[in-house]
């Protein structure tokens, strides 16, 4: 393939016994007879697709590359980025100019040092935040010509293998980081050194390298899993979070529980005692702890008695009143919408034609191409369109206020709410948070607090208790409504909804406002290189 990643080319040796020179005489001793040679190993094929500043990414690269040095030449490897080429032939990324310059630097080092660029990009990751600016220092201790490999990034070459990379990550439909295949399978495994040399090893046709041989067998993981069948999204969430856990360990033994059973509701009051209330619940014992795929999962378990409950996102609560079933389901004598623990519930909330919400974390890369899609939605409905934008934080016991991406993601959040607070006619807020999506990442947000849009006046707000108070408003209605994904669209103020490029907004605001203005003229499609479906998953 002609994509510049890097090939471990199988250099497979036979050795070749002749017998020496003797004599016919009958009586001379024979010759020894000659050991079979070792039959050869056939390489198996292997590709990781990522984004090179993608946390996930570079969790995998650090789980596999101990695998590949283990297998050695039995392994062919290449490596491959994800990314977007636009119209005009300049090259996009998830996480912009730094992962560009990431992604330049390493695709050069692995045409240039195939044995050691991976010695280089375990290197970088060793400091994720300082990619691409520790590449210098990572290249000298793997023993890399700098210059060379930089000269290429700089350069046509550089970006003509990079480019063929997208290409080619676009051509086998690939867009999440990491994605890997084995001999063009794709695993869905974990992303663990073991489960990669078991999925390695399982894969070749005919000889195993003898370092197959020491693999130990996955741990036995049960988990009990605490369901309701009166609660329908129920079902699904179970299928689905069996099948990722199971990927996740694959010594997974599971056991359904039903909440109606005494077993279930005993189970359950443990469980609630730790604040665990909600279903579907996946409940694991000390086992878990024992597999090595738990430490990279760990900050998702929290404990409930002898229990370590999986953190999901989960929303049914089984004593509580059920909002849409006609009955009185906790005993108060009011059912559905009636009863006060409905209140907040979607299903109850009031139908708001015309309107549309989105809720995003600001430094999220799904949250700015949905966001920057919105000024062609809004170029096309104009007054049609009730637009409000609401931000995903967490706010803690002791009053802070935390979110995914960091304190400067807080900052950030603060400054964008005050804008919107303090220029909301016409959307002028619009014009500053469209500016600092070109550069999310830049201290320098006063550059984008220019024409009626006062720098000043955003600072004190965003640094007071004004903006503080606004930024709570928004954490307590998206844990209200259960929203923790960035983007999560709600329209007519009741109906959630995923969508990134102006046309999938359009299409998901006229299924609920049908012959609106603007709902008959098709927008573009252009994610900017995002996932479809994509999201940024608050913990």
């Amino acid at each position: 393939m002609k994509y510049c990643t890097l090939l471990l080319a199988f250099m497979a040796s036979q050795t070749v016994l002749l017998a020496g020179c003797h004599s016919r005489k009958t009586d001379e001793i024979p010759p020894k007879p000659v050991a079979a040679a070792e039959p050869a190993v056939v390489p198996v094929a292997a590709e990781l697709f990522v984004m090179s500043r993608c946390p996930y990414g570079l969790m995998a690269e650090d789980a596999l590359f101990p695998a590949l040095d283990k297998l050695g030449d039995a392994i062919d490897f290449r490596l491959h980025f994800i990314g977007d080429v636009d119209t005009d032939g300049s090259l996009i990324t998830m996480h912009g100019e730094p992962e560009l310059r990431a992604n330049l630097l390493q695709i050069c080092a692995a045409k240039l040092a195939p044995k050691a660029f991976r010695t280089l990009i375990a290197c970088m990751n060793r400091q994720p935040e300082a990619i691409p600016d520790n590449y210098p220092d990572c290249a000298v201790k793997a023993g890399i010509d700098a210059a060379a490999v930089t000269a290429c990034a700089d350069g046509d070459e550089g970006r003509g293998l990079l480019k063929a990379s997208f290409e080619y990550a676009a051509q086998k439909g690939i867009q999440g980081s990491p994605s890997m295949t084995i001999t063009g399978k794709e695993f869905d495994g974990p992303r663990t050194t073991e489960s990669f040399l078991r999925a390695f090893c399982g894969s070749f046709t005919g000889t195993r390298p003898a370092a197959c041989a020491s693999i130990p067998e996955p741990v036995e993981v049960p988990v009990l899993v605490l369901t309701d069948a009166r609660c329908e999204p129920c079902s699904r969430a179970v299928d689905m979070g069996l099948k990722q856990l199971k990927a996740l360990f694959p010594g997974l033994r599971e056991r359904v529980i039903e909440y109606a059973t005494d077993e279930g509701k005993a189970l359950h009051g443990t469980l609630r005692a730790a604040d665990q209330k909600y279903l579907p619940a996946f409940v694991f014992g000390d086992e878990v702890l024992k597999d090595a795929s738990y430490p990279q999962i760990e900050k998702y378990f929290e404990d409930a008695g002898k229990y370590h409950v999986l953190l999901v996102e989960s929303g049914f609560d089984p004593t509580a009143e059920i909002c849409d079933n006609k009955v009185d389901d906790d005993s108060n004598g009011k059912v559905d919408c009636d009863d006060p623990g409905c209140k907040s519930s979607l299903v109850c909330r009031p139908e708001q034609k015309l309107g549309l919400d989105v809720f995003v974390m600001s430094q999220c890369p799904y949250g700015i191409v949905a966001l920057n899609s919105m000024k062609e939605v809004l170029a096309s409905f104009g007054k049609h369109m009730n637009f409000r934008v609401h931000f995903l934080v967490d706010a803690g016991e002791e009053g802070q206020i935390e979110s995914l991406h960091g304190g400067s993601e807080v900052e950030e959040d603060l400054r964008q709410i005050c804008a919107i607070a303090k220029y909301g006619k016409g959307n002028r807020w619009l014009d500053y948070i469209w500016c600092r999506n070109k550069s999310p990442e830049s201290k320098d947000w006063k550059a984008c607090a220019t024409g009626a849009i006062k720098a000043s006046v955003i600072e004190q707000c965003s640094t007071g208790p004004e903006g503080r108070k606004l930024l709570l408003q928004d954490s307590i209605m998206g844990q209200e409504l259960g929203i923790s994904a960035s983007p999560t669209w709600l329209v007519n103020n009741r109906f959630p909804a995923s969508a990134l490029t102006a046309d999938e907004i359009r299409a998901i605001f006229c299924a609920r406002n049908p012959g609106t203005p603007g709902c008959d003229k098709p927008l573009s499609n252009d994610a900017g290189g995002a996932q479809p479906g994509g999201g940024c998953q608050a913990n």
